[in-house]
C-alpha cells in the first residue's frame, strides 16, 4: 500500500508534465504542419470563417444575409446584400481578418430568393455532393460547394484538370442549375 502512494503522485506528475508539453508543442506543430495536413488546415479555415462571421455580426448583422466558406485560407463570400454599400462593407470586413490569403466576392445585390429557392439550393448542393462522392475518379472531400439562387459556387483543390472538368460536368447536369462558378485551384 505504501508503494501505491509513492506511485500515485509520480503518475500524476508525469501526466501533468505530459499535458504541459503537449500544450506548449501544439502551436508549433500547427504552425509547421498546417500547410501539409488537411485536418490542421481545416481547423484554421473554420477559425477564419468564424472570424469573418463575427465581424459581419458585429457590424449590422450581415451574417444573417451573407455566407462565407473558407478553404485553404481563401474566403468565398456569397448571399445577397441589401445594397452596393453593404456589399463593399462585407468584403472590407472579410479582408480585415488576419490569415486570409484571398477574398472571392460573389455577393449579389437585392433579395431574389424565396423559401422555395433556398430549398432548391439545398437540394442542388446535396445532389452535387452525392454525385462527387459516388464518382471514383473524384476526391470529393477536396471541394466546397455553395449554391445561391441556383448558381453553384465551387471552391477547393482539384488533383488534375480532368478531375475539375468531371466536377463541373456533374454540376452542369443537375436540374435547375443556372450557372456553375469555379474558384477551384488545380494541384501541380
Amino acid at each position: 500500500m505504501g508503494n501505491m502512494r509513492l506511485w500515485a503522485p509520480r503518475g500524476l506528475g508525469m501526466a501533468m508534465l505530459l499535458a504541459v508539453g503537449v500544450a506548449l508543442a501544439a502551436p508549433a506543430i500547427a504552425q509547421t504542419d498546417a500547410g501539409n495536413n488537411p485536418a490542421v488546415a481545416a481547423l484554421d479555415d473554420d477559425g477564419l470563417r468564424k472570424a469573418v462571421e463575427k465581424r459581419w455580426r458585429d457590424n449590422g448583422g450581415l451574417d444573417e444575409r451573407l455566407r462565407v466558406e473558407v478553404r485553404d485560407s481563401r474566403a468565398l463570400l456569397t448571399g445577397r446584400a441589401a445594397n452596393p454599400d453593404e456589399r463593399v462593407n462585407a468584403v472590407k470586413l472579410a479582408w480585415q481578418v488576419d490569415g486570409l490569403k484571398e477574398v472571392i466576392n460573389e455577393i449579389g445585390i437585392g433579395d431574389e430568393s424565396s423559401l422555395s429557392d433556398r430549398t432548391t439550393d439545398m437540394w442542388i448542393t446535396a445532389q452535387l455532393r452525392k454525385d462527387l462522392m459516388t464518382d471514383a475518379e473524384i476526391t470529393s472531400g477536396n471541394y466546397t460547394i455553395e449554391t445561391v439562387n441556383q448558381v453553384i459556387y465551387l471552391m477547393g483543390r482539384a488533383r488534375s484538370p480532368q478531375e475539375l472538368e468531371r466536377v463541373r460536368n456533374h454540376a452542369r447536369e443537375i436540374a435547375r442549375v443556372r450557372r456553375v462558378v469555379s474558384h477551384v485551384q488545380v494541384s501541380n
